[in-house]
């Protein structure tokens, strides 16, 4: 008599995610990273094996139903990692348009259920390099999970990256002796946690904040101070929020996704931007986002100035010394969007204090527990669930910190790095941020019915950024101006940690 294959039983917000797929927004977190030269197929699959499948056990499990009608993991008996790998080479034109058309081909087929839910694709002959397409469904982790565990298969120089047996559990374990007392810090701040009557309220200083921010265990402490009573009040919000408001980005979807990305902005020059308006990076991206749809809003013939929309942002609630961990560890936040704003200084000033609202809010969590009940809902409610939660957005919009240096796969420099988050319910756009090697890169991802020229946004991103910088010279200029005019001014200090400021998921 044959063994029964374990299962593990999957979590009830993973179980939310696997079940929000359908036919015109499928829920595959799609990530692309581009390589100097040719990187060697047998190298990478190796490396592949060794630091991706070997490691975590969750990328040669299926999905399965037991006799008790729950959802379980269980490995693939016949998992062959031939069926998730794929070469191909990218036709002509082989630019960064050719690849936006191959990927975009790409993310409008669903995964294989009968297979564990992730592919690779290795793309050559792409300007004289490669780049690494990669698809992993949702339910098997969060971005900020399946971004680390990407990372994972690289190194921070060329010798180690040629090396697929260099243990990608020592890495973790390098990880958390560098964190010191931040770990430990963060450790205390979730022990107090589990004795708290509210765990909600440990997680306010989480809202949109990147796992390598030193402040972070710090805002966490302090916000055990937040009365339960808050959670009473957001959940009123939240059944009381209207559905957004009609725009060129709402409609009736289509099974056609199509993506773009932006050339490579530089971090230093955004930096300073946000400087300059007392911002973080993650306010003058998001400022810049608003005032780029706003662009393509007047461009369209609709009128943005009726009032703001709404996007769906992720907020992390992994602690640090669990980054490694895949599963779904993060809740989802409505910001307002100032696309009813004409002044570029006025749009990022709105957007700080939008942001600076949720950080002292414990609407994540809350919203993270109705994430686990609508997992254990009957399938045609929890979809119903999910386009009730989904009609209060017109976008989804998220921001992930990449490497801050240079970091090489397969004995290659890694050049770019990209993803697209998935959209639920009736949302058509999803807008993707990150930053990488000391630039930033911005992509869309969108239905093709609906947003018919992506590319425009991306140029109004661009020209929105090149007004902040304006705007921010002559403000500084004018700062120095009266500065001089003071006898023995001196200028204001720099921050001494040039990232202490940079925010995202």
């Amino acid at each position: 008599m044959a063994k029964a294959a374990r299962r593990t039983p999957m979590s009830s917000v993973d179980k939310a995610w696997f079940e929000m797929d359908s036919a015109t927004n499928l829920m595959i977190i799609n990530g692309l990273m581009w390589f100097e030269g040719k990187v060697d197929f047998e190298l990478f699959t190796h490396i592949l094996e060794k630091r991706f499948i070997e490691r975590y056990e969750r990328f040669r499990q299926r999905i399965v139903v037991g006799s008790d009608g729950r959802l379980y993991w269980e490995q693939d008996p016949h998992f062959d990692l031939r069926a998730h790998v794929q070469r191909v080479s990218l036709p002509e034109p082989r630019t960064q348009e050719g690849l936006q058309n191959l990927v975009s081909s790409i993310i409008n087929e669903p995964l294989d259920r009968r297979k564990p839910l992730w592919r690779f694709f290795l793309v050559e002959d792409v300007e004289g390099g490669t780049a690494l397409f990669g698809r992993i469904h949702h339910c098997i982790g969060d971005g900020i999970a399946l971004i680390r565990v990407l990372l994972d298969m690289t190194s921070e120089n060329v010798e180690d990256s040629l090396r697929p047996n260099l243990a990608g559990a020592d890495q973790p374990a390098r990880r958390r002796r560098t964190r010191g007392l931040i770990g430990s810090t963060m450790r205390a701040a979730y022990g107090l946690a589990r004795n708290s009557v509210d765990l909600g309220k440990t997680l306010v200083g989480q809202t949109l904040l990147t796992l390598e921010d030193p402040r972070h265990p710090a805002r966490i402490a302090k916000s055990l101070g937040v009365v339960s009573a808050a959670s009473t009040a957001i959940l009123a919000k939240l059944l009381l929020l209207p559905p957004d408001r009609e725009t060129v980005f709402k409609g009736e979807l289509s099974a056609i996704k199509r993506v773009v990305w932006s050339q490579p902005l530089d971090l230093a020059n955004i930096k300073q931007i946000g400087r300059v308006f007392d911002a973080t990076i993650n306010d003058v991206l998001v400022s810049a986002v608003a005032g780029a749809l706003r662009d393509y809003m007047l461009q369209a013939g609709d009128d943005p100035n009726i009032d703001n929309i709404n996007a769906m942002v992720p907020v992390n609630l992994r602690p640090l010394d669990h980054v490694t961990e895949l599963g779904n560890q993060f809740a989802l936040v409505y910001l307002p969007l100032s696309v009813s704003l004409d002044d570029a200084a006025a749009r990022l000033k709105a957007t700080k204090h939008a942001m600076d609202v949720l950080k002292q809010s414990p609407e994540p969590f809350l919203v993270y527990q109705i994430l686990g009940i609508i997992g254990n809902l009957p399938l045609d409610l929890a979809k119903q669930a999910t386009t009730w939660f989904s009609s209060k957005a017109s976008t989804v919009l998220t921001n992930v910190p990449g490497p801050r240096q240079q970091i090489y796969f397969a004995g290659l420099p890694l050049r770019q790095l990209m993803f697209w988050v998935p959209q639920s319910g009736k949302i058509s756009m999803g807008i993707s941020i990150i930053s990488y090697n000391g630039s930033v890169l911005l992509g869309l991802m969108v239905d093709d019915t609906l947003v018919k020229s992506p590319q425009l946004i991306m140029d109004h991103f661009a020209h929105q950024l090149e007004l902040l910088a304006a705007h921010a010279k002559a403000r500084n200029d004018e700062t120095v101006e009266q500065a001089r005019s003071i006898p023995d001014q001196k200028p204001a200090p720099q921050p001494a940690d040039e990232h202490a400021d940079l925010t995202a998921q």
